[in-house]
């Protein structure tokens, strides 16, 4: 098996502790993303981390919004999270479109009232956002749950839960 790209080799990981890293590349990746959809996301910062080995084992992806903690030690205000083992198999157009789904989370809202941002996640459509699937179907979503099953040997019924 290959060496995660974005592994730490000199952290011993157990099976209970998760690691932890920024990622450069899903931060250029992302970049990319808002750029070719003109994605507006205000003043919002996210921060991009990979979860190694993974969130969990039908948890692809997520983003959250950043606690008041984790905004003042960050500077973030949403996190995109993606469990490593998988972004370390995905093709770079994968990579996107996943990153893509975790955007459409990101909703920041000024209130005119306050005269301030309220930074709030946006839910899914139904399983995805429309302006994905209208433009792009489902075959990445569909790519992302078989490597998902392939690399924790998961059942059909399994791979069928694997969300984002």
């Amino acid at each position: 098996m290959a060496v995660p790209q974005n592994f730490n080799p000199n952290k011993e990981v157990t099976l209970t502790e998760k690691q932890l890293n920024e990622s450069e590349e899903m931060e250029t990746l992302a970049r990319e993303v808002i750029e070719q959809y003109n994605m507006e996301l205000g003043p919002a910062q996210v921060g991009y981390i990979l979860v190694y080995p993974n969130i969990s084992k039908q948890r692809a992806a997520r983003c959250v919004k950043a606690s008041h903690e984790v905004k003042h030690y960050s500077g973030n205000d949403y996190l995109i999270e993606v469990s490593g083992d998988l972004w370390d198999m995905l093709d770079k157009e994968t990579k996107k479109m996943l990153l893509y789904h975790e955007l459409l989370y990101i909703d920041p809202v000024f209130k005119a009232k306050s005269q301030a941002w309220k930074m709030t996640l946006r839910q899914p459509d139904f399983a995805d956002f429309y302006e994905i699937n209208d433009k792009f179907g489902n075959n990445w979503y569909k790519t992302i749950q078989a490597t998902v099953s392939s690399l924790y040997d998961l059942d059909p019924k399994q791979e069928s839960k694997v969300k984002m």
